[in-house]
């Protein structure tokens, strides 16, 4: 095993998009897919000057409150995120101050 000299990204934002039965609550069945999309659109338009990667996930262990939002290395966690808190979301985390 290697570790790598530095890490590869400043922030990974991750985004729950697991699928369970229909009638079993799940992030995938409450848009977040495209939630995922919208992030990974955002992010690649902002042309940080750092690096932030942003991977779907399966599930982060909190289906009844989802769709959720990790972003690390920040520990901050969003629930019942929407399409529209996304530019909030990335404002706060991502946007250079």
């Amino acid at each position: 095993m290697e570790q790598a000299p530095n890490a590869p990204y400043e922030k990974i934002i991750y985004v729950c998009v697991n699928e369970r039965a229909p009638e079993e609550a799940s992030c995938g069945g409450r848009a977040s897919v495209e939630i995922a999309k919208k992030v990974k659109d955002t992010v690649k338009g902002m042309n940080l000057p750092y690096r932030v990667r942003v991977s779907r996930t399966l599930c982060l262990g909190l289906c009844e409150i989802g769709p959720n939002i990790a972003i690390f290395p920040d520990n901050v966690w969003y629930h019942r995120v929407k399409l529209d808190d996304v530019p909030e979301i990335l404002r706060k985390h991502v946007e250079p101050k």
